[in-house]
């Protein structure tokens, strides 16, 4: 039985920042309710829903039985992806490949303005070995960032203008919060720069095995060991095998790709993150953020931070981008995009998605 191809009918996304006027459940709504209107199709044709939450962040316990319905989840078959939305999109592409479904919504979101992300960040870490220490996702990026800039990878000049170019994409794009949000405190030899701004981030899609004009080319995923210790940070080896699984799966790879994508928590790790997919060359990511509009044209995390969100964000903008509807960020000529999502702790588990226009 030939697998049947998957399509992205309608996308959606909203950033934000502690938005008196709605609590998180009109959120989600707003945003599922924005692509479902995109895709076209009324909400009985839609009979799955993936969710990409955190109870840690939202503060709920079982948090999907309280957003779930805001997210069209009341009487359709539900999953709840406890993870990055990247990986809930595969998960939906999955299920409608395997014929369990015929469209799907997928919708991640994330409220920074409602929790504390350096306290999420230490709880996810080992209780006895590792969060006794104080570290948190900031520390394990200021220890990549070392490693990265000791080896004279696109230390001085080229940083500066990555920094630069990603603050400048983010003031451009016009889906980019405008107002409020906060960063975290910079560990050496990160600064405010490199970090990400927190803000409220919704983002939901319409996946469809019927033909449209954006296709989800290739899907890939890969984990490394939890155990930080265990794992070589100047590298993202998890991501290096997820973007080879995605390309044999698409049969092109990132590096044929108009746009990319890259979700990382910093701007060292967005760096590493092109070098690992293949779409700069490796010790070549910093100066390809600085050099090269169709690296990051949204921004990345300068435009708005909240996991786990951010994997389905990057794949929104792409879909964007294809469609030529990414506004003052528009790359010319996209015809194919890749977008990644990764998962504490520092990048663990990745999940890389291959789109081209059809």
């Amino acid at each position: 039985m030939t697998r049947p191809a998957i399509y992205v009918e309608g996308a959606a996304l909203e950033i934000s920042f502690a938005d008196g006027r709605r609590n998180l459940q009109e959120l989600i709504f707003d945003t599922v309710r924005a692509a479902v209107d995109d895709s076209g199709q009324p909400m009985h044709e839609i009979d799955s829903v993936v969710l990409a939450a955190h109870d840690l962040v939202d503060g709920r316990s079982l948090s999907s039985m309280v957003t779930s319905p805001a997210a069209g989840a009341y009487l359709r078959d539900e999953i709840r992806y406890g993870d990055d939305g990247a990986g809930a999109l595969a998960a939906a592409v999955t299920r409608l490949e395997a014929g369990h479904a015929r469209r799907s919504i997928v919708a991640a979101w994330g409220r920074s303005s409602e929790h504390s992300p350096d306290q999420f960040s230490r709880s996810l870490f080992e209780p006895f070995r590792s969060r006794p220490l104080g570290l948190d996702e900031f520390v394990l990026s200021a220890m990549r960032a070392q490693l990265c800039l000791s080896a004279g990878d696109g230390a001085g000049p080229a940083r500066e203008r990555a920094s630069l170019r990603r603050i400048d994409s983010a003031r451009a794009n016009p889906r980019a919060l405008r107002g409020g949000g906060f960063r975290s405190a910079p560990h050496f030899p990160l600064d405010d720069a490199d970090l990400p701004l927190w803000a409220d981030v919704t983002a939901a899609v319409v996946l469809s095995t019927e033909p449209s004009p954006i296709r989800v080319a290739g899907v890939g995923q890969s984990s490394e060991p939890y155990n930080f210790g265990d794992r070589d940070l100047r590298t993202i080896t998890s991501l290096k095998t997820a973007a080879g699984r995605a390309a044999a799966d698409a049969g092109f790879g990132a590096d044929t790709a108009d746009v990319a994508e890259v979700d990382g928590l910093t701007l060292i790790d967005e760096a590493l993150g092109l070098e690992a997919i293949g779409f700069a060359a490796p010790g070549t990511g910093l100066r390809t953020l600085a050099g090269d509009g169709r690296a990051n044209p949204s921004g990345g995390g300068a435009s708005g931070y909240s996991p786990p969100s951010m994997g389905l964000v990057r794949v929104v903008e792409s879909v964007l981008q294809l469609r030529g509807t990414a506004g003052s960020v528009q790359q010319r000529s996209v015809r194919r995009a890749v977008a990644t999502g990764g998962s504490v702790v520092a990048g663990q588990t990745q999940t890389v998605v291959l789109l081209e226009a059809v």
